[in-house]
C-alpha cells in the first residue's frame, strides 16, 4: 500500500496560511500596539504560504487561493488577538496530519512548524496546551 498523499492536507494548511496573512497584515495596519508582533508573524506566514505553494504545485495539483476576506475584520486590538489566537490554533490542528506524511524532511518540517505555530497562539493569547493541535477532550 502506497504512502497517503499529503496534498489535501497541505490544502487545509495552505488555506490557514491565506487567512493568517490576511489577518496579521490587517492587524499590523490597524493597530499599533500590535505592529511589530504582527509584521513578525505576518513575515513567516508569507514564507509559509509560499512554501506550500510550491510543494503543492509540485504534487501536481492547483494550490488554493486566498479569499477576498475572512469575515468582518476586528474592531479592537482584544478582538484582533482573539482571531490570531484563533486562526494559530487552527493552524496547529492542520498541521498535526502532516508531521506523519511525506518524508523526513517534510516531518520535521511540519513539527517545526506545529511549535511555531503553538508558540504564536499562546503569544497572542491561547491557553497553553500540552498536545498543541490535538482535540482536546
Amino acid at each position: 500500500m502506497g504512502d497517503p498523499s499529503p496534498v489535501g492536507p497541505l490544502q487545509r494548511r495552505l488555506a490557514l496560511e491565506h487567512e493568517a496573512v490576511w489577518l496579521t497584515s490587517l492587524s499590523a495596519g490597524r493597530f499599533p500596539a500590535l505592529d511589530d508582533a504582527a509584521r513578525a508573524a505576518l513575515r513567516r506566514h508569507e514564507r509559509a504560504r509560499d512554501v506550500l505553494v510550491a510543494r503543492v504545485a509540485a504534487a501536481g495539483a492547483t494550490p488554493v487561493g486566498p479569499q477576498a476576506a475572512y469575515g468582518v475584520p476586528p474592531r479592537s486590538v482584544d478582538q484582533a488577538r482573539q482571531r490570531l489566537a484563533d486562526v494559530a490554533e487552527r493552524m496547529c490542528r492542520a498541521i498535526v496530519p502532516l508531521v506523519a506524511l511525506g518524508s523526513a524532511d517534510d516531518r520535521r518540517e511540519a513539527v517545526r512548524s506545529l511549535r511555531a505555530s503553538a508558540l504564536e497562539a499562546t503569544s497572542w493569547g491561547a491557553g497553553p496546551s500540552a498536545f498543541p493541535g490535538l482535540d482536546r477532550g
